[in-house]
Protein backbone atom coordinates (compact mmCIF):
# COMPACT_ATOMS: atom_id res chain seq x y z
CA UNK A 1 0.00 0.00 0.00
CA UNK A 2 2.82 2.40 0.90
CA UNK A 3 4.42 2.10 -2.54
CA UNK A 4 1.29 3.54 -4.10
CA UNK A 5 1.55 6.80 -2.15
CA UNK A 6 3.73 9.72 -3.23
CA UNK A 7 3.12 11.92 -0.22
CA UNK A 8 3.95 11.36 3.43
CA UNK A 9 0.97 10.35 5.50
CA UNK A 10 -0.28 10.35 9.02
CA UNK A 11 -1.56 6.89 9.82
CA UNK A 12 -3.82 5.78 12.63
CA UNK A 13 -4.26 2.07 13.34
CA UNK A 14 -6.67 0.52 15.81
CA UNK A 15 -4.91 -2.29 17.65
CA UNK A 16 -5.72 -4.51 20.60
CA UNK A 17 -4.98 -7.86 22.21
CA UNK A 18 -5.02 -11.14 20.27
CA UNK A 19 -8.65 -12.31 19.99
CA UNK A 20 -9.92 -9.10 21.57
CA UNK A 21 -8.52 -6.85 18.91
CA UNK A 22 -11.18 -4.32 18.05
CA UNK A 23 -10.88 -3.82 14.35
CA UNK A 24 -12.92 -1.42 12.26
CA UNK A 25 -13.58 -1.00 8.52
CA UNK A 26 -10.99 1.34 7.11
CA UNK A 27 -11.01 4.55 5.13
CA UNK A 28 -8.18 6.14 3.22
CA UNK A 29 -8.17 9.85 2.51
CA UNK A 30 -5.72 11.39 0.04
CA UNK A 31 -4.98 15.12 0.00
CA UNK A 32 -7.67 17.11 -1.82
CA UNK A 33 -9.18 13.90 -3.19
CA UNK A 34 -11.20 11.92 -0.61
CA UNK A 35 -11.44 8.20 -1.26
CA UNK A 36 -13.25 5.62 0.86
CA UNK A 37 -12.35 1.94 0.76
CA UNK A 38 -13.99 -0.80 2.84
CA UNK A 39 -12.45 -4.10 3.80
CA UNK A 40 -14.16 -6.84 1.80
CA UNK A 41 -16.92 -8.73 3.59
CA UNK A 42 -16.24 -12.41 2.90
CA UNK A 43 -19.79 -13.51 3.73
CA UNK A 44 -22.18 -13.85 0.80
CA UNK A 45 -25.69 -12.48 1.34
CA UNK A 46 -24.75 -11.24 4.85
CA UNK A 47 -28.07 -9.54 5.61
CA UNK A 48 -30.46 -11.92 3.83
CA UNK A 49 -31.18 -9.17 1.30
CA UNK A 50 -30.87 -11.37 -1.80
CA UNK A 51 -34.11 -12.64 -3.31
CA UNK A 52 -35.05 -16.19 -2.34
CA UNK A 53 -34.37 -18.88 -4.94
CA UNK A 54 -37.09 -21.53 -4.97
CA UNK A 55 -37.89 -20.50 -1.43
CA UNK A 56 -34.28 -20.89 -0.23
CA UNK A 57 -31.77 -18.31 1.04
CA UNK A 58 -28.94 -17.98 -1.53
CA UNK A 59 -25.42 -18.99 -0.42
CA UNK A 60 -26.66 -20.48 2.87
CA UNK A 61 -27.33 -24.14 3.74
CA UNK A 62 -30.15 -25.33 6.00
CA UNK A 63 -28.70 -27.77 8.54
CA UNK A 64 -31.69 -27.98 10.89
CA UNK A 65 -35.13 -26.88 9.79
CA UNK A 66 -36.38 -26.26 6.28
CA UNK A 67 -38.29 -23.01 6.86
CA UNK A 68 -35.41 -20.54 6.88
CA UNK A 69 -36.43 -17.37 5.07
CA UNK A 70 -36.02 -13.62 5.20
CA UNK A 71 -38.29 -11.50 7.36
CA UNK A 72 -39.16 -8.02 6.16
CA UNK A 73 -38.23 -4.91 8.11
CA UNK A 74 -41.05 -3.98 10.48
CA UNK A 75 -41.77 -5.67 13.80
CA UNK A 76 -39.01 -5.80 14.86
CA UNK A 77 -37.13 -3.47 12.50
CA UNK A 78 -34.15 -4.97 10.68
CA UNK A 79 -30.66 -3.91 11.73
CA UNK A 80 -29.88 -2.80 8.18
CA UNK A 81 -31.53 -3.08 4.80
CA UNK A 82 -35.02 -4.43 4.20
CA UNK A 83 -34.72 -7.96 5.60
CA UNK A 84 -33.25 -10.15 8.34
CA UNK A 85 -32.64 -13.90 8.73
CA UNK A 86 -35.77 -15.71 10.00
CA UNK A 87 -35.63 -19.41 11.14
CA UNK A 88 -39.29 -20.22 10.50
CA UNK A 89 -41.72 -22.34 12.53
CA UNK A 90 -39.41 -24.95 14.07
CA UNK A 91 -38.18 -25.59 17.65
CA UNK A 92 -34.50 -25.51 16.69
CA UNK A 93 -33.06 -24.20 13.42
CA UNK A 94 -29.52 -23.96 12.07
CA UNK A 95 -28.21 -22.21 8.97
CA UNK A 96 -24.59 -22.20 7.85
CA UNK A 97 -22.18 -20.87 5.26
CA UNK A 98 -18.64 -22.13 4.54
CA UNK A 99 -16.27 -19.38 3.47
CA UNK A 100 -13.24 -20.31 1.39
CA UNK A 101 -10.16 -18.48 2.75
CA UNK A 102 -7.55 -20.58 0.91
CA UNK A 103 -6.39 -17.47 -0.96
CA UNK A 104 -4.85 -16.37 2.35
CA UNK A 105 -3.11 -19.71 2.91
CA UNK A 106 0.38 -18.20 3.01
CA UNK A 107 -0.51 -15.66 5.68
CA UNK A 108 -2.56 -18.20 7.62
CA UNK A 109 0.27 -20.74 7.69
CA UNK A 110 2.69 -17.98 8.72
CA UNK A 111 0.43 -17.26 11.73
CA UNK A 112 -0.18 -13.64 10.78
CA UNK A 113 -3.74 -13.79 9.43
CA UNK A 114 -6.53 -12.52 11.66
CA UNK A 115 -10.24 -12.63 10.88
CA UNK A 116 -12.76 -10.28 12.42
CA UNK A 117 -16.40 -11.32 12.67
CA UNK A 118 -19.32 -9.09 13.53
CA UNK A 119 -23.00 -9.95 13.66
CA UNK A 120 -26.24 -8.72 15.20
CA UNK A 121 -29.00 -10.73 16.86
CA UNK A 122 -32.48 -9.88 18.07
CA UNK A 123 -35.66 -11.61 19.25
CA UNK A 124 -39.37 -10.91 18.95
CA UNK A 125 -40.75 -9.07 21.98
CA UNK A 126 -42.39 -11.88 23.96
CA UNK A 127 -41.81 -13.60 27.28
CA UNK A 128 -39.91 -15.82 27.31
CA UNK A 129 -38.13 -14.73 24.11
CA UNK A 130 -36.50 -17.01 21.57
CA UNK A 131 -32.70 -17.19 21.50
CA UNK A 132 -30.02 -16.71 18.84
CA UNK A 133 -26.54 -18.23 18.82
CA UNK A 134 -23.56 -17.80 16.49
CA UNK A 135 -20.69 -20.29 16.23
CA UNK A 136 -17.53 -19.80 14.12
CA UNK A 137 -15.49 -22.83 13.06
CA UNK A 138 -12.04 -22.83 11.43
CA UNK A 139 -11.73 -25.88 9.18
CA UNK A 140 -9.05 -27.60 7.10
CA UNK A 141 -9.05 -28.17 3.32
CA UNK A 142 -11.47 -31.11 3.47
CA UNK A 143 -13.62 -29.44 6.15
CA UNK A 144 -13.25 -32.60 8.24
CA UNK A 145 -10.92 -31.24 10.94
CA UNK A 146 -12.07 -28.46 13.24
CA UNK A 147 -8.96 -26.40 14.00
CA UNK A 148 -10.74 -23.88 16.23
CA UNK A 149 -14.30 -23.18 17.33
CA UNK A 150 -15.62 -19.94 18.79
CA UNK A 151 -19.07 -20.12 20.34
CA UNK A 152 -20.31 -16.56 20.79
CA UNK A 153 -23.05 -17.81 23.08
CA UNK A 154 -26.84 -18.02 23.17
CA UNK A 155 -28.46 -14.61 23.58
CA UNK A 156 -31.65 -12.66 23.13
CA UNK A 157 -32.50 -9.00 22.95
CA UNK A 158 -36.10 -7.83 22.56
CA UNK A 159 -35.46 -4.08 22.63
CA UNK A 160 -32.50 -3.58 20.30
CA UNK A 161 -30.02 -5.42 18.13
CA UNK A 162 -27.20 -6.99 20.16
CA UNK A 163 -23.72 -6.97 18.62
CA UNK A 164 -21.56 -10.11 18.78
CA UNK A 165 -17.92 -9.88 17.69
CA UNK A 166 -14.80 -11.99 17.57
CA UNK A 167 -11.26 -11.56 16.26
CA UNK A 168 -9.25 -14.74 15.85
CA UNK A 169 -5.78 -15.56 14.60
CA UNK A 170 -6.54 -18.27 12.05
CA UNK A 171 -4.92 -21.59 13.03
CA UNK A 172 -2.31 -22.98 10.66
CA UNK A 173 -4.03 -25.09 8.02
CA UNK A 174 -7.28 -23.12 7.99
CA UNK A 175 -8.88 -23.11 4.54
CA UNK A 176 -12.55 -22.57 5.40
CA UNK A 177 -14.42 -20.60 8.05
CA UNK A 178 -17.91 -21.87 8.82
CA UNK A 179 -20.55 -19.43 10.08
CA UNK A 180 -23.33 -21.20 12.02
CA UNK A 181 -26.60 -19.47 12.95
CA UNK A 182 -28.56 -21.46 15.56
CA UNK A 183 -31.96 -20.36 16.85
CA UNK A 184 -33.97 -21.94 19.67
CA UNK A 185 -37.70 -21.44 20.19
CA UNK A 186 -38.96 -20.84 23.73
CA UNK A 187 -42.38 -19.39 22.94
CA UNK A 188 -45.16 -19.52 20.31
CA UNK A 189 -45.18 -21.32 16.97
CA UNK A 190 -42.49 -19.28 15.18
CA UNK A 191 -38.80 -19.41 16.00
CA UNK A 192 -38.01 -15.72 16.33
CA UNK A 193 -34.24 -15.69 16.90
CA UNK A 194 -33.18 -13.24 14.18
CA UNK A 195 -29.82 -12.31 12.59
CA UNK A 196 -28.65 -9.37 10.50
CA UNK A 197 -25.57 -7.34 9.55
CA UNK A 198 -23.15 -10.28 9.42
CA UNK A 199 -19.58 -9.60 8.30
CA UNK A 200 -16.24 -11.39 8.20
CA UNK A 201 -13.12 -9.51 7.12
CA UNK A 202 -9.59 -10.79 6.76
CA UNK A 203 -7.81 -7.46 6.43
CA UNK A 204 -6.31 -5.51 9.30
CA UNK A 205 -8.49 -2.42 8.99
CA UNK A 206 -6.81 0.95 9.36
CA UNK A 207 -7.49 4.60 8.89
CA UNK A 208 -5.14 6.79 6.89
CA UNK A 209 -5.23 10.54 6.35
CA UNK A 210 -2.77 13.02 4.91
CA UNK A 211 -0.31 14.90 7.06
CA UNK A 212 2.11 17.71 6.26
CA UNK A 213 4.63 17.13 3.47
CA UNK A 214 7.59 17.47 5.87
CA UNK A 215 9.94 14.51 5.51
CA UNK A 216 11.45 13.35 8.82
CA UNK A 217 15.24 13.44 9.05
CA UNK A 218 15.60 10.28 11.12
CA UNK A 219 13.78 7.20 12.31
CA UNK A 220 12.31 7.94 15.70
CA UNK A 221 10.01 6.11 18.10
CA UNK A 222 8.24 8.45 20.50
CA UNK A 223 6.96 7.74 23.99
CA UNK A 224 3.31 6.75 23.98
CA UNK A 225 0.71 9.21 25.27
CA UNK A 226 -1.03 9.06 27.65
CA UNK A 227 1.22 6.95 29.83
CA UNK A 228 0.01 5.28 32.05
CA UNK A 229 -3.11 4.53 29.96
CA UNK A 230 -6.52 2.85 30.16
CA UNK A 231 -7.81 1.55 27.81
CA UNK A 232 -6.05 3.22 24.86
CA UNK A 233 -2.89 5.12 24.09
CA UNK A 234 -1.21 6.64 21.02
CA UNK A 235 2.22 5.65 19.72
CA UNK A 236 4.03 7.94 17.27
CA UNK A 237 6.98 7.17 15.03
CA UNK A 238 8.82 8.79 12.11
CA UNK A 239 10.34 7.33 8.93
CA UNK A 240 12.71 9.38 6.70
CA UNK A 241 12.95 8.97 2.94
CA UNK A 242 16.48 7.50 3.13
CA UNK A 243 18.12 6.18 6.28
CA UNK A 244 21.44 4.75 7.33
CA UNK A 245 19.69 1.38 7.67
CA UNK A 246 17.69 1.23 4.48
CA UNK A 247 15.52 3.24 2.13
CA UNK A 248 11.99 4.48 1.99
CA UNK A 249 9.61 1.56 1.64
CA UNK A 250 11.44 -0.69 4.14
CA UNK A 251 9.29 -3.18 6.02
CA UNK A 252 8.01 -1.52 9.18
CA UNK A 253 6.82 -3.54 12.16
CA UNK A 254 5.43 -2.28 15.45
CA UNK A 255 4.63 -4.91 18.05
CA UNK A 256 3.55 -4.93 21.69
CA UNK A 257 4.92 -7.41 24.24
CA UNK A 258 4.21 -8.21 27.87
CA UNK A 259 6.90 -8.37 30.57
CA UNK A 260 7.54 -12.05 29.80
CA UNK A 261 8.31 -11.27 26.18
CA UNK A 262 5.06 -12.71 24.83
CA UNK A 263 3.71 -10.87 21.80
CA UNK A 264 0.43 -9.16 22.64
CA UNK A 265 -0.35 -7.44 19.34
CA UNK A 266 1.09 -6.60 15.93
CA UNK A 267 0.07 -3.02 15.16
CA UNK A 268 2.05 -2.47 11.96
CA UNK A 269 3.58 -4.97 9.53
CA UNK A 270 3.99 -3.50 6.04
CA UNK A 271 6.14 -1.36 3.76
CA UNK A 272 5.56 2.32 4.47
CA UNK A 273 6.71 5.52 2.75
CA UNK A 274 8.40 8.38 4.59
CA UNK A 275 6.17 10.22 7.03
CA UNK A 276 4.96 10.79 10.55
CA UNK A 277 2.70 8.04 11.91
CA UNK A 278 0.33 7.64 14.83
CA UNK A 279 -0.89 4.26 16.05
CA UNK A 280 -3.77 3.91 18.49
CA UNK A 281 -3.33 0.87 20.75
CA UNK A 282 -6.35 -0.37 22.66
CA UNK A 283 -6.04 -2.78 25.58
CA UNK A 284 -9.65 -3.37 26.64
CA UNK A 285 -10.66 -4.80 29.98
CA UNK A 286 -13.34 -6.75 28.17
CA UNK A 287 -15.73 -6.67 25.25
CA UNK A 288 -19.26 -5.46 25.67
CA UNK A 289 -22.08 -7.19 23.83
CA UNK A 290 -20.11 -10.34 23.02
CA UNK A 291 -20.42 -13.91 24.14
CA UNK A 292 -17.76 -13.72 26.80
CA UNK A 293 -14.68 -11.88 27.93
CA UNK A 294 -11.90 -14.11 26.66
CA UNK A 295 -9.00 -12.11 28.01
CA UNK A 296 -8.45 -9.94 31.05
CA UNK A 297 -5.29 -7.90 30.47
CA UNK A 298 -3.28 -7.30 33.62
CA UNK A 299 -2.21 -3.96 34.94
CA UNK A 300 1.51 -3.43 34.62
CA UNK A 301 4.34 -2.83 32.19
CA UNK A 302 4.16 -3.52 28.47
CA UNK A 303 6.80 -2.89 25.78
CA UNK A 304 6.36 -1.67 22.22
CA UNK A 305 9.09 -2.24 19.63
CA UNK A 306 9.62 -0.54 16.26
CA UNK A 307 11.70 -2.22 13.53
CA UNK A 308 12.63 -0.50 10.25
CA UNK A 309 15.31 -2.32 8.30
CA UNK A 310 18.13 -2.87 10.82
CA UNK A 311 16.79 -0.17 13.12
CA UNK A 312 15.21 -1.41 16.37
CA UNK A 313 13.91 0.67 19.26
CA UNK A 314 11.88 -0.42 22.26
CA UNK A 315 10.01 1.67 24.81
CA UNK A 316 8.02 0.93 27.94
CA UNK A 317 4.41 1.83 28.72
CA UNK A 318 2.17 1.16 31.71
CA UNK A 319 -1.43 -0.08 31.67
CA UNK A 320 -3.55 0.72 34.74
CA UNK A 321 -7.02 -0.75 35.21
Amino acid sequence: MGKMMTRPIKQIFNGGVMKNLNFFLFTITLALQPLTIQAQNLIYNPGCEDSLVNGEIPYWTEVIGTDWSHRANGNPPSYEGDYMFFPGAVPIAELQQDIDVSSNASAIDSSIQYYYFEGYIRAYNQNPPDHSRIVLEYLDTLKTTKLDSIDLGEYFSTTDWLQLTDTTLAPIGTRFIRIRLISTRYNGSNNDGYYDGLSLVGDVPLSISTNSITIPEEIKLHQNFPNPFNPSTTIRFSIPSVTQNGVEGSLVTLRVYDVLGNEVATLVNEDLPAGEYEVEFNLPAGRQGTSSIKHHPSSGVYFYQLKVGKYIDTKKMVFLK
